[in-house]
């Protein structure tokens, strides 16, 4: 009678679909043949391989009548033994059949990884409990079961690794081959087959392939095979004509390994990189033209305006006697925005070869920095600075560096309209960046303005108020970022700003 309790006697399972839900024909052959031998050596009349699974055991295997397991069953990890029936049969003279009992032996199976797998069970009648011969044939058989799962795990795990790899082969875009040591191919990807015509395929493995290329990238190819295989590696960008018509550019890598035996072979892989080189190429162009650009700027500009500047400023000179007062403020005021557009240009041109500024690294304090900044835009003294940096030395890009630092120094004096402008330079910890923050005294800046402030030509002032192109902070900004580091600003809009700069440390 079963009972709410019990498990596998609950269950009604046939126990070859259960096993073939789980393991493999050789597996199932080989615990139900130890179900089997567990009968015939304990003389048992039931025996049963269960499972744990986490929603509830499962019987994998049995032979003979049918167990019923309970939970209380289940509890104990050690080998025990349960008497579920005793009986007294013969006279008192006959002790061998005297006190007969059924005994449920219940061996739980662990694996290798501590992992429990399940029970080993059977039944049996005894007038004792298992002798120490029959419970090293018992450890024995679990043993044997604990290697069959092992085993038929480790070959399933590298069945599944093989798939994986293949698979993975199989769908990579990149060209993937293997050669022996004669430069013949072993094994392609179908990425690789793909870049020969059908009717070329089947000649691919067993052959080099090589009088399908042009001699000169033939050459090549065995030149770097011959690199990877005296060297361990080769590395080139080729320009292919693929015999399939086709024409790119690749990045190809071969490396040497060798198999168990020691024999060597090449794993080569190709990746398409056209498209990136091409991309190179439109850059390589458009930096050109831009140099070429401020070549012009520098020459073709900056001459005539500078003798229009001097004609403006003669004729000031000769008839400032003569004119109206009002035509000499007309006249200093076009000679300002004369000197604007100088401003503007030089700002320009100097924006515009960021990228090829002097990226020499050298120790930097914020003090000397400071004091050299100070010195070129001639501070005056009502302007106060506080550094707190203990003259910590910073690994940096000289000249980049000095120059995002003089235009936000620059920005915090030039937009304070405070009588007493007080700056305070700070140097703040940080395991990966250098982190400084400058703060003024300053009006502040509306948060609405935080990402217009960053962008060319934009400034919040008058340029007749202030003077200044606009383009020093995004000139900061593209300098910073372009050695990975950024920069942020901070404010609300009435008591100063703070700006803070994250700059890698190397």
């Amino acid at each position: 009678m079963h009972n709410e309790e019990s498990y596998v006697g609950d269950i009604s399972l046939k126990n070859v679909k259960t096993m073939d839900a789980f393991f493999d024909k050789d597996i199932r052959t080989n615990l139900n043949n130890i179900t089997e031998l567990v009968l015939n050596i304990f003389d048992a009349r039931a025996s049963s391989i269960v499972m744990q699974t986490p929603q509830k055991p499962v019987e994998l295997c049995q032979h003979g009548s049918e167990i019923t397991l309970t939970k209380d069953d289940l509890l104990s990890d050690i080998l025990t033994e349960i008497v579920i029936e005793s009986e007294s049969l013969g006279t008192s003279g006959d002790s061998l059949n005297a006190n007969l009992k059924t005994f449920k032996v219940v061996l739980p199976i662990f694996l290798p990884s501590n992992l429990k797998f399940g029970w080993l069970v059977f039944e049996r009648k005894s007038n004792s409990l298992l002798t120490k011969k029959e419970t090293k044939i018992l450890n024995t058989l679990q043993k044997n079961i604990v290697t069959q799962l092992a085993q038929r795990n480790t070959l399933f795990e590298q069945a599944k690794d093989l798939a994986f790899h293949s698979t993975i082969s199989k769908l990579n875009r990149d060209f993937i081959f293997i050669k022996d040591e004669d430069f013949k191919f072993i094994y392609i990807n179908d990425a690789f087959k793909s870049v020969y015509p059908k009717k070329m395929q089947n000649k691919i493995i067993g052959f080099t392939t090589l009088e399908n290329y042009d001699d000169e990238e033939a050459k090549i190819f065995l030149a770097q095979d011959q690199i990877a295989l005296d060297c361990g590696i080769s590395k080139i960008v080729e320009n292919l004509h693929f015999p399939n018509g086709s024409h790119i550019i690749v990045e190809t890598i071969k490396q040497r390994f060798e198999d168990d035996f020691g024999k060597r072979y090449i794993l080569g892989v190709c990746r398409d990189i056209t498209e990136k080189e091409n991309l190179i190429i439109k850059l390589q162009k458009a930096n050109s033209e831009l140099d070429e650009f401020t070549s012009i700027a520098s020459h073709d500009l900056k001459s005539p305006l500078n003798a229009i500047k001097r004609l403006l400023e003669w004729i000031s000179d000769d008839c400032k006697h003569l004119l109206p007062k009002e035509h000499l403020e007309n006249f200093q005021l076009v000679i300002n925005r004369t000197n604007r557009m100088q401003v503007l240009l030089q700002d320009l041109l100097s924006y515009s070869k960021i990228n090829s500024c002097d990226s020499t690294v050298s120790n930097l304090s914020l003090e000397k920095t400071y004091r050299d900044i100070a010195e070129i835009l001639e501070i005056p003294e009502t302007v106060t600075a506080v550094i707190n940096a203990n003259n910590t030395l910073l690994n940096l890009p000289t000249l980049p560096f000095k120059i995002v630092f003089q235009h936000i120094i620059c920005n915090a004096i030039k937009h304070n309209n405070k009588e007493h402008r007080v700056i305070n330079i700070s140097l703040l910890p940080s395991d990966h960046y250098y982190i400084i923050e400058i703060t003024d005294n300053g009006p502040g800046i509306d948060p609405k303005y935080f990402s217009l402030i960053f962008k060319l030509f934009q400034t919040l002032q008058s340029r007749d108020d202030v003077e200044g192109s606009g383009i020093g902070l995004c000139v900061a900004k593209k300098i910073i970022t372009n050695y990975g580091g950024k920069i942020e600003v901070t404010s609300d809009g009435m008591l100063g700003s703070t700006f803070t700069l994250y700059w890698p440390k190397i």
